[in-house]
């Protein structure tokens, strides 16, 4: 019996979900870069970006008042 390997390979991406806080948490540790994934609605996309710029806020502060972290991440800033 002979098998398809197409219906076998692995795919080129994989969809997930993920907590915003977590991704919040990745994205600031460094663990995974904004350019490693795309968003696939405007909900979503809306999230990240606020994401982003929260984070962006979060280290000029650090930045400019030397080795104080400044977190402004936090739990009621992403709703899920």
């Amino acid at each position: 019996m002979k098998f398809f390997p197409s219906l076998f390979s692995t795919p080129a991406t994989v969809r997930l979900e993920i907590e915003p806080n977590f991704l919040a948490s990745l994205l600031a540790s460094g663990h995974i870069h904004v350019a490693d994934f795309r968003c696939l609605d405007l909900n979503s996309k809306q999230i990240v970006w606020k994401m982003l710029l929260s984070l962006a806020k979060s280290k000029l502060a650090t930045a400019r008042h030397g080795s104080k972290a400044v977190s402004t991440l936090s739990e009621s800033t992403y709703p899920s």
